[in-house]
């Protein structure tokens, strides 16, 4: 849910401090030093509570991992990773098996893990230890995925 950042209490401390870090305005700048710190405020507001994480859209980079997959590292801690996938239509990326436990949520499109069929909206959680059969699809798909670097099997 997105709300107006300029109906969000802001901190009073770091509201304070950002008014202390501003010059003292000369009459004729009154105006245009507030519209400057309601800017500075809404940007402020807009990247979440302290210890949250933001990526937007055009955040980060895409890199291959298999012919028509790609993925994008939006969170890690240790071994544990937040991606976001897309596969192009007719992509498969090989037989592999789970470390630890792995989400997937399906996004748009349609996805196959051997016989399994998922599509927009479905979630598919699989538990530590177990082998996928190779993933396909025909459509493409995006797909959100937790978890960690699968073990692909030779």
């Amino acid at each position: 849910m997105q709300t107006d950042p300029d109906s969000d209490p802001l901190d009073p401390a770091l509201e304070q401090a950002l008014d202390g870090w501003l010059c003292p305005p000369a009459p004729e700048d009154g105006e245009l030093l507030a519209r400057v710190k309601t800017r500075v405020m809404a940007a402020v507001r807009s990247e979440g509570p302290p210890g949250s994480v933001t990526v937007r859209h055009g955040d980060g980079q895409w890199e291959r991992v298999a012919p028509g997959v790609e993925r994008k590292c939006l969170w890690q801690a240790g071994e544990v990773f937040s991606w976001m996938v897309r596969l192009q239509p007719g992509a498969r990326f090989a037989a592999h098996q789970h470390v630890m436990p792995e989400e997937c949520v399906v996004l748009a499109g349609r996805l196959r893990i051997g016989a399994l069929s998922l599509q927009a909206g479905d979630f598919h959680l699989v538990p530590e230890g177990t082998a996928h059969e190779v993933t396909a699809t025909d459509t493409g798909a995006m797909i959100y995925l937790r978890g960690a670097e699968p073990r692909l099997l030779r």
